[in-house]
Parts: C-alpha cells; structure tokens; sequence
C-alpha cells in the first residue's frame, strides 16, 4: 500500500477547491437565481466527485481497469456537457 505523499495532498487540494468552488457557486446561485450557475455547481461537484473515486480506486482496485476508464471518462464527458450549459444556459 502506497504511502501519502506529496501527489496524494495536491489530488486532496484539488478535491477541496472543487467543493469550495462548488458552495460558492451554489451560494451565488441562491442570491442570484440564475439556473447556469447550477450546471457549473454540479461540474465542479462531479469533477471533486471523479477525483475522489480515481484516488479510492487506486488503492482498491474494486472494478476492472476498462470499467473505470470508462466511467471515468463518462463522467469527464458530463463535466464538459455541464460547463457548455453554464455558458450557454440562457435567463
């Protein structure tokens, strides 16, 4: 088992920002009201999402390497749906 290093504080970091800019986003959207800023909420959620089960799967190895690059990829495909809608998304 691999111990925690310096790529496992900078994967956490990245996890953190992503559920900080999540809430903010969340947060300016309850002021605003503006439905785009939901769709980048939940592409930032998914992407804290994606990065925690990436690192959990490199320790448990629980599905074939196919299945999770697949998945993975899927949902890096969602992020980007999400954050066209953000920016296309109008009133």
């Amino acid at each position: 088992m691999n111990t925690f290093g310096i790529v496992d504080a900078i994967e956490f970091a990245i996890i953190g920002f992503s559920l900080i800019l999540c809430g903010l986003s969340l947060s300016a959207y309850r002021n605003s009201g503006m439905k785009r800023i939901l769709f980048a909420s939940g592409a930032f959620a998914l992407f804290a999402i994606q990065l925690f089960f990436d690192y959990i799967e490199e320790f448990f190895n629980l599905l074939e390497e196919e299945t999770t690059d697949i998945l993975f990829s899927l949902v890096t495909l969602g992020i980007l749906i999400l954050f066209f809608m953000a920016i296309v998304k109008r009133k």
